[in-house]
């Protein structure tokens, strides 16, 4: 992916900021840097870019549990600016921002973490304009905006400055959503090479806004359940009626990312809360799943359209859902472990807690 071209600036420079990255720094110190333009700062204090970046980087480090690498600090400094602030995994990224900004000014342990994040990267991210890799130089040639270099850095510790280059800010506010994709894109690749067996490293990256309504699979197990009666919750025993549910994401949302059918499962509403994104046993819990997808299938083909959105997503199991339908339930089980054995792996290899029995 490349970034808009202009006559009159080095965007050539730009498009050689991810070159040879390490660690997420420069990705979330460039997304801080745009956000703060673009919200109207053109100098704005280091230390709240780095707050920034932190705020960035917690949701898919706390929540969605990816791995950054083991050079990487920033899975050290979250779990601790957590605990010292009382932030959580829910709040707002602006409300994060603020919340870290703040905490930096009245508490020196917060302070001295964040800190750990402006080693380097506001001086290395410049390489491609300024080459050198002393810091020292780096700063002193930035004030003149050699080669028309992104910003300058003024000040040092707790007092560095950054100030945009005046000749960026037309550049920085319109092309402000293709940057910001430019440095997620790139972000989502370094990612993917340390998360390789993890789906959908883009949409774990920011925290969703709001979450997709799960109307048209309610739609499905509704119809399943006038068809054929109450389901069995799989998890608490308890019968369940036409509404009278949520459905569970069986491995976790914050794993999987997607809301298709076949990992849906209408579950007792005072459980689902409760089991959090914790990963099932699947011993135990997989096969009595499985036998109410099963079930569900028989019930539901016969009575549906030619096309249903719902039942195509049967097809990532690696059959038909008609085929799926004809199986007895040992074999239908048999083709479940296959998608859902790797998948409960990984998530217990990344950290997930596990669900036993009841």
């Amino acid at each position: 992916m490349m970034i808009p071209q202009t006559e009159g600036l080095s965007t050539s420079a730009m498009n050689r900021v991810f070159a040879d990255t390490v660690a997420t720094y420069k990705f979330y110190w460039f997304l801080s840097l745009l956000d703060m333009h673009f919200h109207g700062a053109s100098s704005m204090r280091a230390l709240d870019v780095a707050a920034r970046m932190v705020a960035y980087a917690w949701y898919p480090i706390e929540y969605f549990r990816l791995s950054f690498g083991k050079g990487d600090s920033m899975s050290k400094i979250i779990p601790d600016v957590a605990l010292l602030t009382g932030i959580t995994v829910d709040d707002r990224l602006e409300d994060k921002s603020e919340a870290i900004s703040n905490a930096i000014l009245e508490d020196r342990e917060v302070k001295k973490r964040v800190r750990i994040l402006l080693n380097n990267v506001p001086f290395r991210f410049q390489k491609p304009w300024i080459d050198t890799t002393d810091d020292s130089e780096m700063q002193r040639r930035s004030q003149s905006f050699e080669n028309d270099c992104l910003y300058s850095l003024t000040g040092s510790g707790e007092g560095l400055m950054v100030t945009i280059n005046p000749r960026w800010n037309n550049y920085l506010t319109t092309n402000f959503e293709v940057l910001r994709d430019f440095a997620l894109w790139n972000l989502t690749l370094f990612l993917q090479s340390k998360n390789p067996n993890v789906p959908n490293i883009s949409g774990k990256l920011l925290r969703p806004e709001e979450r997709e309504q799960l109307t048209r699979q309610k739609k499905f197990w509704n119809k399943v359940i006038e068809i054929g009666g109450p389901i069995r919750c799989i998890y608490k025993n308890t019968l369940l009626g036409r509404n009278e549910y949520d459905l569970d994401h069986f491995i976790p949302w914050s794993f999987v990312s997607h809301n298709q059918n076949w990992n849906l499962i209408p579950a007792d509403s005072s459980f689902n809360s409760s089991k959090s994104n914790r990963i099932p046993d699947l011993d135990y819990y997989l096969p009595k799943m499985v036998k109410v997808h099963h079930r569900a299938l028989c019930l539901y083909i016969p009575q549906s359209g030619k096309r249903d959105n719902t039942l195509d997503e049967y097809y990532a199991l690696g059959c038909s859902p008609q085929d799926l339908m004809q199986m007895s339930d040992e074999q239908f089980l048999n083709i479940c472990r296959n998608t859902f054995s790797p998948l409960s792996q990984m998530a217990v290899n990344m950290g997930f807690r596990t669900l036993s029995p009841q």
